[in-house]
Parts: C-alpha cells; structure tokens; sequence
C-alpha cells in the first residue's frame, strides 16, 4: 500500500564523479508509489537534483546517461520488478521534460534481486541508481539492446600534446564537409574559405590518443590543404604541449575550435582554441603545424566550426 517516506535522498559518489561524470544514487522513493498502476512524479529534491548537476552534463547532446531503478525486499518479486521499472521511467521521463534526448538515455531496471542480505524495507533500496558519462564517437543509445553495459570511468589528465595531421583522404573531406554543412545552415555564401583536418591529442599521462576531425568555413583568403597528385595521405605535424585547468578525458575537448593562420612565404603562424568542458576554461594555444598553410591570412570562427572525435580514446606509446 502506498504511503509516503519524507524528502528524497541523494548521494553522489566523489570517487567516480569529475568534469563530465557522475555517479549519484536518488533514493528514499515513496513506498510502493506505483499503487494502482497511478504515476505520481518524482520528488521535489530528486528532480532539483537531476536539474542542477544531470542535467547541464547532457544537454547540447555532451553527454549519455544510464539509470537502474530497483526496489526494496519487501513485497511480490514481480511487483517489485514494475515497481523499480516505474521508478526509472519516471527519472527518465523528467529528463526528456528538461530537453534531453532519449537516445541519450539508457534505462534499466533490476527489481529487488540484488537485496538478498538486506532488510525488508530499506530506504535506500527504494532507488534510481545513475551514471553520466561524455559522449565518445557520439553513439546513439540503441535500443532494444538493453542493458547496454555502464563503461568505464574515463581516464584523465591535465597535461596533453596536440599535433595537426593535414589529411587529404577522401573519405575524410567528405565526412569534414557534411559536419560543416550541418553548421553552417545557410549562414554563409559562395567565396568563403572552407578548411577540413585531422587533429590528434594525446594525454601524456595515460599514454592515451583520440583523433579529431576539424572542418570549419571563415573569413579570410590563402588557406588550403596541402596537394598529393590525387593521392591519400598525412603530413604529421610536430606535437605542441598544453594543460587543462582540470583534469578531463583526451576525449572531451570540442564540439566547436577557433582556429587562425597567417602564412607568409614558407613561415606561417597558428593560433587555436579548444573548447572544454562546462566549468573548464577553454584552452588558447599557438601551434606549430610543421607545414606552411599557405599564403594570406584566414580565420575559422568557432560558431562556424566543428571539432569532434572520430575514435575513443586508445593506447598510444608516444611519437
């Protein structure tokens, strides 16, 4: 029978959660709030919860979430089993309100199976366990392939290198191109420079790597990417070390990156910012590209700009 059991709980594992993660439990549900088949919301304290740390570390599509809803000892198994799956739709349901995006959301649901020790009504078994993760390789979540397995807590640094890897691979500039196009939506005419690249940063710390894609329109005149005959390939620029105000993964700088050259002759000077994380400064750095971009001056606003990972982060022993 339903009655209910005081404010919501929260709890937030520290040892798990950093810039853009988070592993928190909500906790202290009603008793036996899905009665009579009747949705009754979340309570005030879970949903300012989700509001004011969830939320903001999934919207513009930065991140994914994975939510186990269950339910105490107490009870009928597959009562018990409605009951936690009716908890976490209700989580996911106020995060859909908020404006997140269901393919973000992976939701599950586990019943009272792992209470076997525990008393017959404990509050905190009457819960919604969540994990916020960054989005990698920006993979929808795909259902009904459910339960999609949490991963792991991503490994992070403070200390990177980057280097500019000038690619003329046709697979490449095509998909360089229609990441721009989804950008510019018409903002800019005919003339305009238009500039696609591959990116590597690498964390020194974890000896880890994760390659970008960059494609941008800008303002300007001169730049262009080096000529090969019609044939693939890379020019590997040198590596050009920098740090981050926090740690975070060699997976989370963009979406977006200002980028400026000026070329003159064979010398040409190069300015980049990446963007970061919500509560990291962004990153303003001068870079050596090893390779002239060309002569003239040109800038590639960030608003007009993509910069997105084209892998996860992977094993890297170094150039």
């Amino acid at each position: 029978m339903f009655h209910k059991t005081g404010p919501g709980r929260v709890d937030v594992d520290l040892d798990f959660s950093g810039v853009g993660v988070l592993h928190a439990r909500l906790w202290n549900f009603d008793f036996d709030d899905f009665a009579g088949y009747q949705f009754r919301g979340l309570k005030k304290e879970h949903s300012e919860f989700l509001k004011s740390k969830v939320v903001p570390l999934l919207e513009d599509d930065a991140g994914q979430i994975w939510m186990t809803g269950s339910a105490s000892r107490i009870g009928a198994a597959d009562w018990n089993m409605t009951t936690s799956a009716n908890r976490v739709i209700t989580v996911a349901r106020s995060l859909s309100e908020m404006g997140i995006h269901p393919e973000q959301m992976q939701t599950h649901a586990i019943g009272n199976t792992q209470t076997a020790n525990h008393r017959l009504d404990e509050d905190s078994d009457r819960s919604v366990v969540l994990w916020v993760l960054p989005k990698v390789y920006f993979e929808p979540i795909i259902k009904p392939d459910l339960p999609r397995p949490v991963p792991p807590k991503p490994k992070v640094s403070r200390n990177f290198k980057i280097a500019m890897l000038l690619e003329v691979d046709g697979s490449i500039s095509f998909a360089a191109r229609a990441a721009i196009k989804r950008i510019v939506k018409g903002r800019a005419g005919a003339g305009i420079a238009f500039a696609s690249a591959l990116f590597s940063i690498w964390d020194t710390e974890n000896n880890l790597k994760c390659t970008y894609v960059y494609a941008a329109v800008g303002l300007g005149f001169g730049l262009s990417l080096p000529k090969t005959g019609g044939r693939s390939g890379t020019l590997h620029g040198p590596w050009n070390s920098f740090t981050t105000e926090k740690p975070i993964s060699c997976s989370q700088f963009g979406k977006s990156m200002r980028f400026t050259t000026i070329g003159i002759g064979g010398v040409s000077k190069n300015w980049i910012l990446l963007e970061t994380p919500k509560g990291v400064k962004d990153v303003y750095l001068s870079i050596s590209t090893g390779t002239t971009i060309g002569g003239g001056a040109s800038t590639y606003p960030a608003h007009l700009s993509a910069f997105v990972p084209l892998e996860r982060p992977k094993p890297f022993g170094g150039p």
